[in-house]
């Protein structure tokens, strides 16, 4: 029989080894390579990307995320208006059934408004989520060079290119 004290370690072993792997679940969503853009101390925004792996088979939608390092966060995509590329407020992300969203830079990302604080490289902070079935999750986002491409979002593109 399992003591309290095993299935105490057993759940922070869990949880110390999702906070290695940069990998979060909600419900039936898998997010996973949280990470932000470095900006400069004097910044007054920032943005999040990440992955969304939907194990459902019902379409999920992202309906608002929240900060402590900001004053407003919004759901936000690039889209091309009038010839141009340029950076838009939606009101939600669809995370469709059996498939994989990503928030990355040039797409669907998350801004951050009116920086209470600047999280510096190598720092995280804590980003809440929130979803239409599956709910709300806090994951830690991590503060990486302005140049920086997780390895799984170099895959996800590699695959994506290839529809």
């Amino acid at each position: 029989m399992k003591t309290i004290k095993s299935i105490l370690l057993g759940s922070l072993f869990a949880l110390t080894s999702s906070a290695y792997a940069h990998e979060y679940n909600v419900g039936d969503l898998q997010i996973d390579q949280p990470w932000s853009k470095q900006v400069p101390p004097t910044s007054q925004v920032a943005a999040a990307f990440f992955n969304v792996m939907n194990h459902s088979n019902n379409n999920d939608e992202l309906l608002s995320a929240s900060s402590p390092i900001a004053e407003k966060t919004e759901l936000h995509a690039h889209m091309h208006e009038d010839g141009m590329m340029k950076m838009r407020e939606v009101e939600i992300i669809d995370i469709p059934a059996h498939d994989l969203q990503a928030l990355k830079p040039g797409g669907y990302h998350i801004m951050f408004f009116n920086l209470k604080e600047v999280p510096q490289l190598g720092e995280s902070f804590s980003l809440t989520l929130t979803f239409k079935n599956a709910g709300s999750v806090e994951i830690d986002v991590k503060v990486e060079e302005a140049t920086y491409i997780p390895e799984g979002m170099k895959e996800v593109e590699m695959n994506h290119n290839k529809h």
